[in-house]
């Protein structure tokens, strides 16, 4: 298994291996059944700690990438079979808080320049060489945190959205009125999950506690991608609710 590492980069062990594992296995270079390298296998051949490789292997399959056989070694998961049957309108996160009258407002902790992973730029459709923004945004409602949103977009295609003041805004609206690229329909993914020290700090929860995950792909009038954001949920504060019917 060919693992791109370096140790002179900022970007911590663990996430190095976690999305070069990712991007091997969205390449199809690792196919659903194949064995991963043993934790001591892969820290021996990248000359790092055993424990390093365990946390890249373990939010693996958090995410239901990898999965974990008894006896036998990590292996790639076997391809979901996803139904998507719930439809609905499309709104943001802060229009929604405000029909609920819950009086949002939001906090950004970064804003930055990057690199995209492979993940991000496949599901975002860019060609290589290019850098995306990221917004890590805290999303409060009545003053108490529920969400924390990483929201990865086209810097070539939203060069604004790098220096702009977005405290307390919301990016749809700004979107929509500096490009003409609100969001016209989305596709979200919702698991389940438990939150990181991090995450715990920033929800005001314990480390550990249970919470939602939500990856969303939304696209423009055109179909064109505008945003790939993750989400990750205070369980007890933020609910989904979907209206199911009956046809025929």
């Amino acid at each position: 298994m060919n693992i791109i590492f370096n140790k002179q980069s900022a970007v911590p062990y663990y996430h190095q291996i976690k999305e070069a594992v990712k991007a091997l296995i969205t390449g199809s270079e690792l196919k659903p059944g194949d064995m991963l390298p043993s934790e001591f296998g892969l820290s021996e051949q990248l000359g790092i700690s055993r424990l390093v490789v365990h946390r890249a292997y373990r939010e693996l399959v958090t995410e239901g990438l990898l999965i974990r056989k008894r006896a036998k070694g990590t292996f790639v998961a076997p391809p979901i079979q996803r139904s998507y049957s719930v439809s609905g309108p499309l709104f943001s996160m802060t229009e929604n808080l405000s029909a609920d009258a819950l009086e949002p407002s939001n906090k950004i902790l970064l804003q930055e320049v990057i690199p995209p992973s492979e993940e991000i730029r496949t599901e975002l459709k860019l060609p290589a060489d290019v850098q995306v923004i990221h917004l890590r945004n805290l999303r409060l409602a009545k003053q108490l945190p529920f969400a924390i949103e990483d929201m990865y977009l086209s810097y070539n295609r939203f060069p604004a959205l790098a220096t702009l003041e977005l405290n307390n805004s919301s990016v749809y609206a700004i979107l929509e009125k500096l490009y003409g690229a609100l969001p016209q329909e989305a596709l979200d993914l919702i698991t389940a999950g438990s939150a990181t020290s991090q995450e715990a700090r920033l929800l005001g929860t314990n480390k550990g506690a249970p919470v939602m995950m939500l990856k969303r792909i939304s696209t423009d009038r055109l179909g064109l991608p505008v945003e790939y954001s993750k989400v990750v949920f205070h369980a007890d504060r933020y609910q989904f609710v979907a209206r199911l019917q009956r046809t025929g």
